[in-house]
């Protein structure tokens, strides 16, 4: 792996804002692979399920940081405003592929009816570790001894030569009988600034943000290998799995608040605290219980972003 230049990042730092990281909502989503069939069973249903990944998420405009696309399950690790547009991108590639699959292989095998989870990831290590977690997961699956291996994750896109990513043809420039023979589909694509490979796959490069993985990062390829050979595997499936589904009820959560603001702010009530004074529970809270940005956002009356924000630093 060819890493970048530290000036080449330090100019795309120029380019971008810290608030793409620390004001956004970044979503993992993780489609069920619990009893699941396999779903991509040769190269071409797994080129077909990437390149649908990448129209879909210019589709719906909707960036992708990183993906992994398993033979019975897919992780994707993508920014949005919201849960609703984070299940709007799943809906719609399951929607697609599922239709490949109907017309390839008939009902049997389909993707609509299989269930996923999509979690929220709200401050920057756990970006980090989430970033990890989806690119080793062919290693925790067995697949392959090392992560290179694997043909079918984002991994060889960041912190690369950035000359490398889109050397291809448009696929705008694609006529309908190739968009249906290479793509398996027949949407317009006219304005679409994809890049075709030359074995018929959508390049990286072309809609992966690797800037703000890189960013995540730090602009440090040692950083990221780092966390990519420490990744606990187990933890991060628990964290990221069975975390969203266990929360604390507001009640609870009302009563962890009251009792962290007797500890440190001489027996105040929530209500006579300043933000301020709430920012410096967030973490605690967060941490200690299992909550979410929105229900601390509406328990302590703190900005949904100014919550997030304080979680990330």
């Amino acid at each position: 792996m060819k890493f970048m230049k530290v000036s080449n990042f330090m100019q795309k730092m120029k380019d971008l804002k810290i608030e793409d990281i620390s004001r956004s909502n970044f979503y993992h989503i993780c489609t069920d692979g619990t009893n699941c069939p396999t779903i991509m069973l040769n190269e071409e249903d797994f080129r077909t399920a990437h390149n649908y990944l990448a129209l879909t998420s210019w589709k719906l405009a909707i960036p992708i940081l990183c993906y992994c696309i398993m033979s019975n399950h897919l992780h994707v690790l993508v920014m949005c405003n919201d849960r609703t547009n984070a299940g709007k991108f799943i809906r719609r590639f399951k929607q697609v592929y599922s239709i490949y699959l109907r017309c390839k292989y008939g009902m049997k095998r389909s993707v609509k009816g299989i269930n996923e989870s999509i979690c929220i990831i709200s401050d920057i290590q756990y970006l980090r570790r989430c970033i990890a977690y989806i690119l080793r997961n062919p290693i925790s699956a067995k697949m392959c001894r090392r992560i290179e291996d694997y043909p079918w994750s984002s991994y060889p896109c960041h912190f690369c030569n950035a000359s490398s990513k889109n050397s291809g043809k448009k696929v705008s420039e694609l006529n309908d009988r190739e968009k249906r023979a290479i793509l398996k589909t027949g949407i317009n694509l006219k304005d679409c600034p994809l890049i075709l490979g030359s074995d018929g796959t959508i390049l990286d490069g072309s809609f992966i943000r690797t800037d703000l993985v890189e960013m995540a990062f730090m602009g440090s390829g040692k950083a990221y290998l780092s966390y990519l050979g420490h990744c606990n595997d187990s933890q991060m499936e628990y964290d990221l799995a069975y975390r969203p589904l266990i929360r604390t009820n507001d009640s609870d959560l009302i009563s962890a608040c009251r009792k962290l603001a007797e500890q440190w702010f001489s027996g105040k009530e929530i209500s006579q605290l300043n933000s301020s004074e709430k920012c410096r529970m967030v973490k605690n809270l967060y941490f200690n219980n299992k909550t979410s940005i929105p229900q601390l956002s509406r328990i302590l009356g703190l900005p949904k972003e100014l919550v997030r924000i304080t979680l990330s630093q």
